[in-house]
């Protein structure tokens, strides 16, 4: 998991990186997945990082704690 921006001053949202588990598939290398929140995405993300800065969604870290209960 890494943190992405999809634009300049809005919240960080969590990812799949490459080789993880997006939704039933692989992700594949040189790509992200979409945000675990399900926000609607075009093009690519603005930044990545591996910390959240206390600007991350609140979905992404809720879907993030559920994926990791199951």
């Amino acid at each position: 998991m890494i943190y992405a921006q999809i634009k300049s001053g809005r919240k960080l949202h969590l990812v799949c990186e490459a080789g993880e588990e997006d939704r039933g598939s692989v992700v594949r290398y040189g790509y992200l997945g979409a945000p675990l929140c399900g926000q609607p995405m075009e093009g690519n993300y603005r930044m990545t990082c591996n910390l959240p800065l206390a600007h991350a969604c609140k979905k992404c870290s809720a879907a993030r704690r559920r994926r990791d209960l199951q």
